[in-house]
């Protein structure tokens, strides 16, 4: 990863300047008067055959995994679970990763949640407008570039799509203005249960991270919490969760990732994310053909300032929890 060549999920360009973004930006009137206030929101037996039960046999720092961190020199983090049996294999599970980009998967969640600051049912629906210096100060904005570019305004619900299926830097930001900011999304985690998930800076800056960082930082556990409660618990309602599987099972950052390891006939609903010192990140739940099923939450980072981001850690990863848990 370079300065001169982001990736999809990051910058590491210099620090951008956002607080005249944020006074200037002209958005939608956002909100909704539903709010997901639930402490620790239960899994929809609907979708969960066990009922989201916990428990299972866990298999604690497996051999397969170590192997991967040795044979990429990486460090790698791990909480997978099959969604039916309750079976687990983890390795290094709470220990703190950059959040980098799995963030957006809720900041999309806040917004599907309704938890924002200006209410507004129909939110998803008004078309959000921006100066232009929102995208040039999130160092990777494809999509809402191409719409600056063609003077289109997007529906809100086309920026969620473009957060988490694209990655857009910009359309995030424009996301956490809508639900307060970064400590909006560190409010969604602690209503899911996740004690760990903290954000405090915006795009591209969150993703600049140090060994011992207790800011913009997550573990494989509480990270595979939280999208397991967004995407198939009861995090959001029905409609929430479909249109968010909807448009992480399109995303388009994965390809060389978790869903590179899965075998034929699987689909993957997940989200990405890289940065600093080689971190790259994938957290989804992927179904079997039979419909089975398993989160995979796992991140990782290089051992180096300069580390490259690499995937097939992540591939290996998804292969081996096929392997034991499927």
């Amino acid at each position: 990863m370079t300065t001169t060549s982001p990736s999809p999920d990051r910058s590491l360009g210099r620090r951008a300047v956002l607080a005249g973004t944020l006074g200037a930006a002209a958005l939608v009137a956002t909100g909704s008067a539903a709010t997901a206030t639930a402490a620790q929101p239960v899994l929809d037996p609907r979708e969960h055959p066990t009922g989201g039960r916990r428990g299972g046999a866990a298999r604690r720092d497996d051999a397969g995994i170590r192997a991967i961190e040795e044979r990429h020199d990486r460090r790698v983090g791990v909480h997978a679970r099959n969604l039916r049996t309750g079976a687990e294999l983890v390795h290094r599970p709470d220990e703190t990763f950059a959040t980098c980009s799995t963030f957006k998967t809720l900041a999309v969640g806040a917004v599907l949640a309704g938890r924002l600051t200006v209410p507004d049912r129909r939110a998803l629906q008004r078309r959000a407008y921006w100066p232009p210096s929102l995208v040039a100060g999130a160092g990777y904005a494809p999509r809402l570039q191409a719409w600056q570019d063609a003077g289109y305004a997007p529906t809100v619900a086309e920026v969620c799509d473009a957060t988490v299926a694209d990655s857009d830097n910009a359309g995030a930001n424009l996301l956490l203005q809508l639900v307060g900011g970064p400590a909006g999304v560190t409010a969604l985690a602690r209503a899911l249960g996740d004690r760990t998930t903290t954000l405090t800076r915006w795009e591209p800056d969150l993703n600049e991270w140090e060994p011992g960082q207790t800011f913009d930082v997550t573990s494989p556990r509480a990270i595979g919490r939280s999208h397991e409660q967004l995407l198939v618990g009861n995090g959001l309602d029905r409609a929430g969760r479909a249109r968010l599987r909807g448009w992480m099972l399109a995303n388009r950052t994965g390809d060389g990732t978790l869903r590179a390891g899965l075998p034929d006939g699987w689909t993957l609903a997940s989200k990405t994310g890289s940065g600093a010192r080689g971190t790259r990140n994938d957290v989804g739940v992927a179904w079997a053909p039979d419909g089975t099923p398993l989160l995979i939450s796992c991140l990782t980072n290089g051992p180096e300032a300069d580390s490259p981001s690499i995937d097939a850690p992540l591939a290996e990863v998804a292969a081996r929890c096929v392997e034991a848990l499927a």
